[in-house]
């Protein structure tokens, strides 16, 4: 007899999906640079492999410059960071990502060992193919074991629902298949893991449960030191009263070997990651994050949430539903105390860390913990089963929910529309939708973009800069031109009075010549409007001028801005971000319009 049909179709059907978007949308492998599956932090993560066991240097990464300079997983050495003290190179990141790639590195070594093709160096293609495609299926198994814990506790057909509904809704697909190099879906297998051997180990007691909780727990802590919270999931499991809690005293009591042994495992992984800085520092404990670190009086909850730069809950609304359900979990029989205090405390701690943006992909920072946000989910899904009109708006927002994070997916990776960094502007403007122009752009730093042809409008400022004598000015192709470069880094700030010509508009243009693009968002070119009311300023309005030139290019750009009711003068200029890229300006106009 086939036991819980629905889910298991569920599952399989996830499965595909998951395996359809790793091998057919974005296979990552196949792409190179910094779109390739060793790349950012991945890169950091798996860096332990090469330097140990290929280049045998894992204290001063002498193969650094050849790997960055072929295969240009980052811009700059950012995988590790010198340690004044020694003078060796310290890796940023903790070591249990790599121990986890360890099986699969060995794979991609020994084909690119043996063959005439790939050089066996630690960045090439079979590293990349064999460690995508081996996280991708752990990423399947933690699928696997989420069902099987989730059965436990809640129907059949709750727990299809789930499944589909993380799939298809939230961005553990986009984990799971594309950026599985990543730590987020190797720690959401973990979880998963962690719930079915402590809910083995409540039953039996057996040892083989114990040291599994052990490894499993300081496996987790090896790969974020953060996930040491994860020990509080065995030890109060199953307990939802006073009472509950004197009786797991008892317990530890009577199976204390099994609890000692759970520690001893829990040991012995964590401790890699101490005598690894040992080796490397002489220290046992190394701070390797500089002064990034932790406000945990004042958590950026609100940023991390809603922001619509890259707010979880805005770009993944999926997950305020297990939020609402943390009360009707609250009110099941067998609840565990211990999903609502660890939901709220991941929560506390993915925001109270000062970066809390997570590099412009907030949400994947809260992805391993969805396997525990599943029981307040499935709590709300069972919740609503025989309230039918609620049930019906519920399964409507989870659709609508579903849709945009199909839409987030997809422009995430190559679709016309940008999905990472947004402003509030560009967010009302084009999430949800399917094309974008270049216009669309100006959102991203500019409330302001006026589409129509201008009405009447009059010029009010023009210059060409052939008078021009500052230290920007230079003659290009027999024209005049302002140079910003790593030693120029402002032009002068024109300003134009405020006459009667000025109308409701202010529009500024300009002619902008790129030699190289300047790809860092934070130190591209920005071209600055600014209103004064006598030397107080009272707005200010910008562009990035790299978001719309690449190299060699010449580009007229437009920047618009409603006039604010109150303003003397206006200042124009552009600042270089701390860019050491070449960049000319020429033909600065300002014209003035109404609607």
């Amino acid at each position: 007899m086939n036991t819980n049909p629905i889910s298991r179709w569920a599952l399989i059907i996830c499965c595909v999906v998951v395996t359809a978007t790793a091998f057919f949308f974005y296979p990552r492998w196949n792409n190179t640079g910094t779109e390739s599956t060793l790349s950012w932090d991945a890169s950091g993560y798996y860096m332990y492999l090469p330097a140990l066991f290929i280049y045998k240097d894992i204290k001063q990464c002498n193969f650094k410059d050849s790997i960055l300079q072929k295969y240009h997983p980052t811009p700059d050495f950012q995988q590790a960071f010198k340690h004044e003290k020694s003078g060796n190179f310290v890796m940023k990141y903790a070591s249990g990502q790599a121990l986890v790639t360890l099986p699969f590195f060995i794979v991609g070594h020994l084909w690119a060992s043996n063959s005439t093709i790939y050089p066996a160096d630690g960045f090439s293609f079979p590293y990349h193919f064999s460690v995508g495609v081996g996280l991708f299926l752990l990423s399947l198994l933690g699928m696997f074991y989420l069902r099987k814990v989730l059965l436990v506790y809640f129907k059949d057909r709750t727990v299809a629902a789930l499944l589909i509904i993380y799939v298809i809704g939230t961005n553990y697909i986009n984990y799971a298949a594309v950026d599985q190099a990543m730590t987020h879906s190797t720690l959401f297998t973990i979880y998963a893991l962690l719930l079915w051997m402590t809910i083995r180990f409540y039953i039996a007691y057996e040892s083989r449960y114990a040291i599994a909780i052990g490894i499993l727990t300081g496996l987790a802590t090896l790969i974020r030191p953060t996930e040491i919270i994860s020990i509080l999931i065995p030890m109060f499991w199953g307990i939802n009263s006073i009472s509950g809690l004197k009786t797991r005293i008892d317990v530890i009591k009577k199976q204390f070997s099994k609890f000692v042994l759970a520690g001893i495992f829990f040991g012995l992984v964590a401790m890699i990651q101490p005598i690894y800085w040992k080796i490397v520092a002489n220290e046992w404990l190394v701070y390797s994050y500089g002064d990034q670190g932790f406000s945990w009086l004042k958590p950026h909850l609100y940023d991390y949430l809603l922001s619509y730069r890259c707010g979880w809950w805005r770009f993944t609304p999926m997950m305020i539903l297990p939020f609402i359900g943390l009360w009707s979990y609250y009110k099941k029989q067998d609840t565990n105390f211990i999903i609502i205090i660890f939901s709220l405390l991941s929560l506390y701690i993915v925001t109270a860390w000062d970066v809390w943006d997570y590099g412009g992909t907030a949400g994947r920072a809260m992805v391993q913990y969805y396997p525990i946000l599943a029981f307040p989910f499935c709590a709300l899904l069972e919740s609503v089963e025989n309230k039918n009109i609620l049930k019906t708006v519920v399964y409507a927002v989870i659709g609508l929910f579903a849709y945009l994070n199909v839409w987030w997916v997809y422009h995430a990776h190559g679709g016309q529309v940008q999905a990472l960094e947004l402003s509030r502007a560009y967010y009302f403007a084009k999430v949800g939708r399917w094309t974008a122009d270049e216009e669309d752009k100006k959102l991203l730093d500019n409330k302001y973009v006026y589409r129509d042809q201008p009405i009447n409008p009059v010029s009010v400022y023009k210059n060409n800069f052939d008078q021009d004598t500052s230290a920007n000015a230079v003659v290009l192709d027999s024209n005049h031109m302002i140079k910003l470069n790593k030693d120029l880094q402002f032009t002068e700030q024109y300003f134009i009075d405020r006459t009667k010509d000025f109308k409701k508009w202010i529009r500024v243009k300009a002619l902008f010549k790129c030699t190289n693009k300047e790809w860092d968002l934070w130190r591209q070119s920005q071209f600055i409007l600014r209103f004064y009311e006598g030397d107080k300023e009272v707005q200010a309005n910008m562009i990035r001028v790299h978001r719309f030139i690449n190299d060699g290019e010449s580009k007229i750009l437009y920047l618009d801005a409603k006039a604010p009711e109150r303003f003397t003068k206006i200042g124009i200029h552009v600042w270089h971000a701390d860019s050491d890229k070449e960049l000319f300006v020429d033909d600065l106009e300002v014209i003035s319009f109404d609607d």
